[in-house]
């Protein structure tokens, strides 16, 4: 048994110096998903980062005077101190209806893209002005005089916005950057002319807008109604957030969607006035929409890359077979060269999709390392027809790994049937086998024969 020991710890230590490799070959596929990270991150520092979008609200800035009593000694007043607090509150909408189209634009930095959109749309909503009585007071008995009332749009990055038009009633507002809350809040806000005109009224604003954004398009329900509705040519959707669309269309012409929500299920207005006063963070409910693409070449060239392993192991694990089935004798260098074979795949693969897509750099980088080693293995097993049934097989298992990474839900379902289907081909096919009598074929060591 001294020889296919020998035979065995060589083909270890061969396998041994192919999985390191593929370590390094996984990191080739580490640093092209971090450069296109990075790729990402720059356009939408040029441009504009993922939008999310909440509003419109009314915030309403007024002071609050009361008297403080100065006491003599013997406890009686001397006399009253007048004094005043500044205060806001925060109105959030009754209803916010919202349409719009996302307009796609792909923007490239070197072979690297990125999915961005302009939304065109329409932004409608009805709120409450509330009375002087209504409005909340520090100081029990404190009167209230009203500085300035203003609608206000709060956007996550206000670098994407390229339009606002807004419309209270029939009067058109002047909108100015920034919501004017504490914190400051990002995004834009419009000053109601006299306000104390219009408590105690409904107030209906219509804001014609148009917002730039990177990949992700998300919306704040606010208000105690919420409706939205959204189409775009994109037909690859991704439907995110904390609420998923009533009705949707997508076809290979794009989607629709329409989200109805109301705030019963919703705790956007409770988190909204008790922690964020304007800002938007990913404490606050929302949903809405990815614009993704439908195969990540660098995921799927990832995920393909795990398989290197599995790809070794089972193809020198086979030439090891024939050369013990047929009494052959394969060089070290022969398993370290196939081997050398089946990693380079995955370097083809990924650099090959980065410029023809995914499917046919699979189909480029699979059949030229498929007919390599088919070519090369005609000369070490002795037999053309041998071989091509053996590049026939290697074939297969690429395309079962291509299935495989498309069907990711079924990934482990497709992959154990396939182990089970490799197995139980070399357990039939060597019942018969003496094993005995082939390992005694074996029995010498290189010095000995």
């Amino acid at each position: 048994m001294r020889g296919f020991l020998y035979k065995m710890l060589v083909i270890i230590v061969v396998v041994g110096v192919l999985m390191t490799a593929g370590i390094f070959v996984r990191g080739v596929v580490s640093d092209r998903i971090a450069n296109r990270n990075q790729a990402s991150h720059s356009i939408a520092e040029s441009l504009a980062d993922s939008q999310t979008i909440a509003g419109l609200a009314l915030v309403v800035d007024y002071t609050e005077h009361y008297a403080t009593p100065i006491l003599r000694n013997d406890g009686s007043v001397l006399r009253e101190e007048q004094n005043t607090i500044p205060g806001q509150t925060i109105i959030l909408p009754e209803t916010a209806r919202l349409t719009g189209t996302l307009n796609n634009d792909t923007r490239y930095r070197g072979i690297f893209h990125v999915n961005t959109y302009l939304l065109s749309g329409k932004l409608t909503s009805t709120l409450k002005m509330p009375t002087l009585e209504e409005l909340p007071r520090s100081k029990a008995g404190a009167t209230v005089t009203v500085e300035h009332a203003r609608l206000i749009l709060a956007v996550s990055d206000p670098r994407g916005l390229r339009k606002l038009d807004l419309k209270l009633g029939d009067q058109a507002l002047r909108m100015e950057s920034g919501t004017g809350t504490k914190p400051d809040g990002n995004g834009a806000q419009a000053e109601i002319p006299n306000p104390t005109q219009k408590f105690g009224q409904t107030l209906n604003a219509v804001l014609d807008l148009q917002l730039a954004g990177t990949d992700d398009f998300s919306i704040v329900p606010l208000a105690r109604e919420t409706y939205a509705n959204l189409n775009s040519h994109w037909p690859h959707p991704s439907f995110n957030g904390r609420f998923l669309p009533v009705a949707r269309q997508v076809s290979a012409n794009g989607f629709e969607a329409e989200w109805n929500i109301n705030a019963l299920a919703s705790n956007a207005r409770q988190t909204w006035r008790g922690t964020q006063s304007g800002q938007i963070s990913s404490a606050v409910d929302s949903f809405g929409v990815t614009m993704i693409d439908p195969v990540d070449i660098y995921s799927m060239s990832d995920r393909a890359s795990k398989y290197a392993e599995l790809f070794i192991t089972l193809t020198l694990g086979a030439f090891l077979l024939f050369e013990l089935l047929r009494n052959l004798q394969l060089h070290p260098m022969n398993y370290l060269l196939i081997g050398a074979a089946l990693l380079i795949f995955f370097v083809m693969l990924l650099s090959l999709s980065e410029h023809i897509g995914f499917g046919p750099a699979y189909l480029a980088a699979a059949s030229a390392c498929v007919l390599l080693i088919g070519f090369y293995s005609a000369n070490l097993l002795r037999s053309t027809w041998l071989a091509a049934g053996f590049t026939l097989g290697l074939g297969s298992l690429y395309g079962a790994l291509y299935v495989i990474l498309l069907s990711e839900q079924n990934a482990l379902l497709m992959g154990s049937l396939l182990l089970f289907g490799l197995l139980a081909c070399v357990m039939v096919g060597t019942r018969k086998v003496d094993w005995h009598a082939l390992l005694a074929v074996h029995s010498q060591t290189p010095s000995d024969q």
